[in-house]
């Protein structure tokens, strides 16, 4: 009887310690670009049908597509939880623009404002981020050596190929230099970011005030 506890006192104490490293490898960082979230797990790529999803949810992001389009790319990021913002955000990518544009959804005065999402940042991309995107948008195919068959069928038969990662590199690399010769661009287009995150929590400050909700009242 004494074993049997032992073991099952062992296995017990094993499952914690699994779900205790597991839990610590969970990615949490904090961008040096916004320093005011914590990203939390690796952002997962989202369909247009789930953007259309988010946007029914989010007034904001429903005209901005509106108004400017589809991205080449999007996603969705959890983050920290931190009042009154959701506990994720929804980043568009605009490749040819060198534009991400993230945007959140405020959970305050559900009943006046049930979809109130807004822009929470807006900038240009980074070259890593852009080569992750690329990459996710045109994978690499991986050659197999050529049988002596599809040789003889390479002869007549052009077919289009896909990029390598060498042509994605370089295709990245290119981009990072517009990206470097715009970095003055890209430092305004951070300031006034910031500028539109401060408006952004006046104006949900301001809506907090008249909330019946607020964790203060």
């Amino acid at each position: 009887m004494r074993y049997q506890r032992f073991i099952i006192a062992t296995a017990c104490l094993t499952l914690i310690s699994v779900a205790l490293e597991t839990a610590a490898d969970v990615r949490r960082e904090t961008p040096a670009r916004r320093p005011y979230i914590t990203e939390i797990g690796e952002p997962s790529p989202i369909s247009r049908a789930t953007l259309e999803r988010e946007a029914a949810r989010m007034e904001e992001l429903r005209l901005f597509l509106d108004q400017y389009g589809y991205p080449d790319y999007a996603e969705v990021q959890e983050i920290r939880p931190e009042w009154p913002w959701d506990s994720y955000e929804v980043r568009l990518y605009y490749l040819r623009r060198n534009m991400e544009v993230d945007f959140g959804r405020a959970l305050t005065l559900p009943e006046s404002y049930p979809n109130l999402g807004l822009v929470k940042f807006s900038g240009g991309i980074p070259a890593s981020k852009r080569l992750e995107i690329e990459l996710a948008l045109n994978p690499p195919e991986t050659v197999a050596a050529p049988s002596v068959s599809t040789e003889r069928r390479a002869e007549t038969t052009t077919q289009p190929q896909r990029p390598s990662l060498e042509d994605l590199v370089a295709r990245v690399e290119a981009a990072a230099d517009r990206a470097a010769a715009a970095a003055e661009d890209a430092v305004r287009q951070s300031e006034a970011a910031e500028r539109a995150a401060n408006r952004t929590v006046e104006i949900v400050d301001r809506l907090l005030e008249q909330s019946p909700h607020h964790p203060t009242r």
